[in-house]
């Protein structure tokens, strides 16, 4: 009797666990059988949340300005300055948005359209700003978009990580700056979304995903030079999961199934093979493209890293003379240029007492000492004096430099988000001191009638801007570590590869040029994206639909 009674209660147990058991399977399988009408509400609803921070920008908060380098680039003619000192590409397509603001005022006013002169010399307007900016929120949303659903193909794992990337202002106040780090951050996201799809093929990688990652590569390199370290991305994620697939053969009991990983591994070496030959392809593709623009308009092409590393010694006024002097001496050791080492021993005078230090004024007091008078000529012959001096500093480096890097590169890694904004603030407040550099933008809304206390008092007055303050770079990594899945190896890789690329591009910016909150943007942008890559993942692995979709069930596979 007792033994019948246990036995019905186990048959009522089964089919409790069978019930439950069919009604999991069928919410998770909502995901694959949705009608087009609930996914296009569904798709209107994450662009809504995405959208709300741009739009709310674009009514109450005016267009912000990366200081002179953001008037240059959109208003110079083609030459040295937006072909070779900033990268061509957003020089020239943000003059696209600005032309036709300029036409609708024309329109309005009844005023004669703009020739083609006006894409060599731009007029800003309120209405081409506006367009320009208009035109950077909508490509922000479309990349955070393709990015976020490619991570996941669950409405609730994308409204999740939607609602976090609308709170975070980081990437909405670049898209509401005029700069070349706009462009640059938008191509970013639509190349981390690539790669994910390139990671997450199980054999061969078809010809259209590596044409698509070396187009937006090469595309990223046009806009900043610096972007030319994204080529290691791929190539990194395919020996990283080289890597660890070959650890775990020794830890395999299966002879088939080393066999299996061992020749998974020789699959990855040679997709890493094919990475590495398309980054380096892009790398050769942009040079040849930055050739061919200077042989355009008729300027020689040149290595400019020198110009830029001026900037970097700065940090020569925070030093002791005495150890100044050391410093110098053994940096002149390290060229045979006479020109080089004249600079440098112009450096020895060059510091005044005060910590500012007046570069420009350094640089034509240079050039004057060694070259005069002043010409074209003579403007490549110091340029290339000046990649000598920055060559006799970085080959070798000497220990109070790396000491000097290594400060900034600390205080990169301690950089909050809300210290970045703010800087896009007060480098727009920099027309105010120098509106004579900026002559162009005198009729402006954000500079007419204005001040610089106006334009900061609105990264104070609004909360959205600078909440979690003391939530560091390093507090982010940390939260990154606690998130990686190392059962999941491709996307493991591929994450670990995002943040490693970041913090190298990181380092090469504190060994070039002094550090400035701004440069640590490809460094939040690669680990945010590397994060959500991973959140993704993870959720999807949580919530998955019982009967997937071929691509995930070919990255199911891939996660052994």
């Amino acid at each position: 009797m007792t033994r019948a009674k246990s036995e019905a209660n186990w048959r009522e147990l089964e089919l409790f666990k069978a019930m439950w058991l069919r009604v999991f399977q069928r919410f998770r399988s909502l995901a694959g059988v949705k009608p087009r009408l609930v996914r296009l509400g569904e798709t209107g609803v994450l662009i809504a949340f995405l959208l709300a921070p741009s739009i709310w920008m674009l009514s109450a908060i005016p267009p912000l300005w990366k200081d002179v380098d953001a008037y240059v680039q959109v208003t110079h003619p083609p030459g040295i300055g937006t072909i070779l000192q900033y990268g061509p590409l957003y020089c020239f397509v943000a003059r696209i948005p600005l032309y036709l603001g300029y036409i609708v005022d024309c329109i309005r006013l009844g005023a004669p359209f703009p020739t083609r002169d006006f894409f060599l010399h731009p007029t800003l307007s309120d209405s081409g700003v506006f367009m320009l900016l208009l035109s950077q929120h909508v490509a922000l949303c479309c990349s955070a978009f393709h990015l976020i659903a490619v991570t996941s193909r669950l409405f609730l794992v994308r409204l999740v990580l939607v609602v976090i990337w609308a709170a975070n202002p980081l990437f909405y106040t670049f898209a509401h700056c005029v700069g070349s780090e706009t462009l640059s951050m938008i191509l970013l996201l639509l190349v981390g979304a690539t790669g994910l799809r390139i990671i997450r093929h199980p054999r061969r990688i078809s010809r259209k995903e590596w044409v698509l990652f070396g187009v937006l590569l090469w595309l990223c390199i046009l806009t900043r030079h610096i972007n030319a370290l994204l080529a290691a991305l791929m190539p990194l994620t395919f020996f990283f999961l080289s890597a660890q697939r070959l650890t775990m053969i020794p830890f395999t009991r299966s002879r088939l199934l080393r066999r299996w990983r061992r020749l998974r591994a020789r699959q990855d070496l040679q997709k890493a093979t094919v990475a590495l030959v398309i980054g380096f392809s892009c790398i050769a593709l942009a040079n040849i493209s930055l050739r061919g623009l200077c042989h355009a308009v008729h300027i020689p092409y040149e290595f400019r890293v020198g110009y830029t590393f001026v900037w970097r010694l700065k940090f020569l006024a925070t030093i002791p003379p005495e150890t100044r002097d050391q410093l110098l001496d053994k940096v002149a050791k390290n060229t045979a240029s006479p020109e080089a080492k004249r600079v440098i021993s112009v450096l020895r005078e060059a510091f005044p007492e005060a910590p500012n230090w007046d570069v420009m004024g350094f640089m034509r007091m240079a050039q004057a000492l060694l070259f005069a008078p002043e010409t074209k000529s003579q403007e490549q012959k110091f340029n290339l004096v000046l990649n000598r001096t920055a060559q006799a500093f970085l080959c070798p480096p000497e220990k109070i430099f790396l000491s000097v890097v290594a400060a900034d590169f600390t205080r990169s890694r301690k950089a909050t988000i809300p210290s970045v904004v703010n800087q896009l603030f007060g480098q727009t407040t920099f027309y105010f001191s120098h509106s004579g550099a900026m002559a162009g933008c005198a009729p402006l809304s954000t500079f007419r009638d204005k001040s610089a206390a106006q334009i900061l008092a609105i990264f104070k007055n609004h909360s959205y801007f600078h909440h979690h303050k003391s939530f560091s770079y390093n507090a982010f990594l940390f939260s990154w570590l606690m998130v990686r899945k190392e059962q999941v190896a491709p996307i493991s890789s591929y994450a670990t590869a995002l943040t490693l690329v970041g913090l190298v591009m990181m380092l090469a910016n504190c060994f070039l040029n002094e550090f400035q909150p701004r440069y640590t943007l490809p460094m939040w942008e690669l680990t945010i994206v590397s994060a959500s890559v991973l959140a993704g993942q993870t959720m999807e692995c949580l919530f998955a639909p019982a009967n997937p979709e071929p691509h995930s069930r070919t990255s199911t596979l891939r996660a052994v």
